[in-house]
């Protein structure tokens, strides 16, 4: 068979691929049940394709195509950790999950995703994204102390899985690498930076020895543990107490912004 494939292909038309179906498969349960993989993938491309070859020793086949596509199981999971609509996945599972559902910081949404032996990951191209901002006034009317974290309680566009604890921490919910850009606007010298699950990440601390204006960082941060908390921070031991400038440079309130993006 594998002979066959490679010299010829199978040519067939929408009527014959369904009269031919049930003979074929027939045929391969019969006589080589000792290969099931084969006989799906088979059946499948049989559906699918117009011309199949097995074309080279390192490719299981290669399905010749310009007018159609291949349909992957579309299932409605209910968070990325689901193990019920699709029980027991095996790693390398792909399906596409068609709803919005579950809560921070399982969240999923429609798209492509993949079993990674924890969770449902999306599969390339699905960006995960949170921003997060402030406006002054009403928000962070208090100065920010030493040590303390600066408020950003709004939500602004998301994809729901990187979401808020409470107005200063957000969960980052998969171990990878992310894109992390803030800004506000501070009325004293300062030193600002990012601390994840408590403990100050020194290569994100941005600062300004003087001046009114924003201050702003741009950093790639990588975490290790899943669910890990992020905080944009005033410096332990700096003084004074920050405050966050209300309607800087007008008459209107001024946003404090921040943006987390899930890279890899």
């Amino acid at each position: 068979m594998r002979k066959l494939l490679t010299t010829t292909g199978f040519l067939l038309g929408d009527e014959k691929r369904y009269q031919i179906l049930h003979s074929i498969t027939a045929f391969f349960l019969q006589f080589f049940r000792r290969v099931p993989c084969k006989v799906a993938m088979l059946m499948t491309v049989l559906f699918f394709s117009t011309t199949v070859q097995f074309s080279s020793a390192q490719s299981l086949s290669t399905v010749y195509i310009t007018d159609k596509g291949m349909m992957l199981p579309r299932i409605s999971l209910t968070s990325t950790i689901d193990i019920t609509t699709v029980p027991a996945p095996i790693v390398s599972f792909l399906v596409y999950n068609t709803v919005r559902a579950g809560t921070s910081p399982y969240t999923i949404v429609p798209g492509f995703y993949y079993w990674n032996g924890s969770q449902w990951t999306p599969l390339g191209g699905i960006a995960t994204f949170s921003e997060f901002y402030a406006l002054m006034p009403p928000d962070n009317s208090a100065t920010i102390a030493a040590g303390a974290a600066i408020n950003f309680p709004r939500n602004g566009p998301n994809t729901g899985t990187i979401a808020r604890i409470n107005d200063n921490q957000f969960t980052l919910p998969a171990v990878g690498t992310y894109l992390v850009n803030w800004q506000v606007s501070i009325a004293e010298a300062a030193q600002v930076g990012i601390e994840i699950n408590g403990t100050l990440d020194a290569n994100t601390v941005v600062g300004r020895a003087t001046g009114t204006n924003q201050i702003i960082g741009n950093t790639i941060i990588t975490t290790t543990l899943p669910n890990s908390i992020l905080s944009i921070v005033n410096l332990a031991g700096n003084t004074p107490a920050l405050t966050i400038t209300p309607q800087a440079g007008g008459t209107h309130a001024v946003s404090a912004t921040l943006v987390i993006t899930l890279i890899q």
